[in-house]
């Protein structure tokens, strides 16, 4: 716990909601995040930013539920805020990369 959020990181994950969002969510941030963060168009389109949770994308569990493929919906909801978190933190293009499947050369 000492060294949690030492470090640049992006997170995503899902959590049965609490008093201050009273539904269960996925929710994804990167850490630092950078000026601009929050802009992202990120898929699906029912995924947003809210502020209210300290600044995070969220994509409510209903959605994803609710969707023709909620595998396929939750893994896009995912995909889409690394991406953008590689591309606006300047990350390494490899690490982009291993979210669509091509995983970084072990060095």
């Amino acid at each position: 716990m000492r060294n949690s959020m030492d470090a640049e990181e992006v997170a995503v994950g899902w959590w049965p909601g609490d008093p201050r969002y009273p539904r269960a969510a996925f929710y994804a941030y990167a850490h630092p995040a950078p000026a601009g963060f929050k802009n992202a168009k990120l898929t699906p389109a029912a995924a947003r930013w809210d502020e209210s949770l300290g600044g995070e994308f969220v994509l409510d569990w209903d959605d994803v539920r609710s969707a023709t493929h909620p595998h396929d919906v939750a893994l896009d909801f995912a995909r889409s805020v690394v991406l953008h978190a590689c591309t606006v933190c300047g990350w390494d293009p490899a690490l982009s990369d291993s979210v669509e499947g091509t995983p970084p050369p072990v060095v």
